[in-house]
């Protein structure tokens, strides 16, 4: 199978595109290695994704229409994973513009071209913020998501309405996935997990937020990258609703579109996951609230 992937210098993407090489496939990344995070570890996620035969690396924004066509003529996909995106809450507050540009501008532009290029499978990564202000304990994917929090929240919701819209215009089969945490190895620096260890390796109180009672739902990247492979050979078609005990399918009424959760299930208190980093790295944490 061809693949073009979004993202590919990212974590989750990084991970995915090496799975499916190792299985053989092509892939074509298509990554801005941008500097919201160290750059030297995005190009080193690359350097090893290089050493397989069936990679191409694109380096180029999402904002950039021609780039993407380009990437787009030069693969040939059979199945377009986009998964590059303006990251993290906190950063939305100072630079909200980079949000719109990349998660709303970036991601039209990825459905222009899906438009074009007629895969068999569109597969976007939106995220489990756009349930906002819902407070229901486990999300499920027909919870209401139309109160987001964040400007990353309502940019990605953003790109779930246009990515409906546009399965129901061009007849895209569309899976949007709501990735919850993910953690694992050669991940985001900026993620809890690896700002806990930092702090407390170099002796630095953790801010705890609140209370400490807000929960997480923590989900290995392996896992996340499992379920996304999965997901590539069940595009969604109109009138084809998944029937099966205890399944309730998300597919859309007027669209081949769907929205699926990507989450271990088991939400972690904040407090008792700083309890377990403090375990795993042998030392007390002086917490800040």
């Amino acid at each position: 199978m061809r693949y073009l992937i979004t993202g590919t210098a990212g974590f989750i993407g990084f991970h995915l595109a090496r799975r499916l090489l190792s299985e053989g496939h092509s892939v074509t990344g298509f990554d801005g290695l941008t500097p919201y995070y160290d750059v030297a570890l995005k190009q080193r996620r690359h350097a090893i994704l290089a050493d397989y035969p069936g990679f191409v690396p694109i380096v180029g924004m999402l904002e950039d229409r021609a780039a993407l066509e380009q990437a787009g003529e030069l693969a040939r996909p059979d199945i377009i994973i986009h998964l590059a995106a303006q990251a993290g809450v906190r950063y939305g507050l100072e630079n909200p513009g980079s949000y719109v540009q990349s998660n709303v501008v970036g991601s039209w532009n990825v459905l222009e071209l899906a438009r074009q290029l007629r895969p068999a499978h569109l597969m976007l990564a939106s995220t489990s913020s756009v349930y906002g202000a819902n407070d229901t304990e486990l999300f499920r994917e027909a919870d209401r998501a139309d109160e987001p929090l964040s400007i990353y929240a309502a940019t990605k919701k953003s790109m779930e309405a246009m990515a409906h819209s546009y399965a129901h215009l061009h007849k895209i089969p569309t899976t949007a996935m709501r990735f919850f945490t993910v953690y694992g190895p050669w991940g985001r620096p900026d993620m809890a997990l690896f700002k806990f260890v930092d702090a407390l390796l170099n002796d630095r109180p953790i801010d705890i937020y609140g209370d400490g009672s807000m929960t997480r739902d923590f989900t290995y990247v392996d896992d996340v990258v499992e379920a996304v492979v999965r997901l590539t050979s069940v595009a969604p078609e109109e009138a084809n609703r998944m029937v099966a005990p205890g399944v309730v399918d998300t597919l859309s009424r007027q669209a081949p579109f769907r929205t699926v959760n990507v989450g271990g299930g088991q939400p972690v208190v904040l407090m008792r996951f700083v309890e377990m980093v403090e375990a795993a790295v042998g030392r007390p944490a002086k917490r800040q609230m």
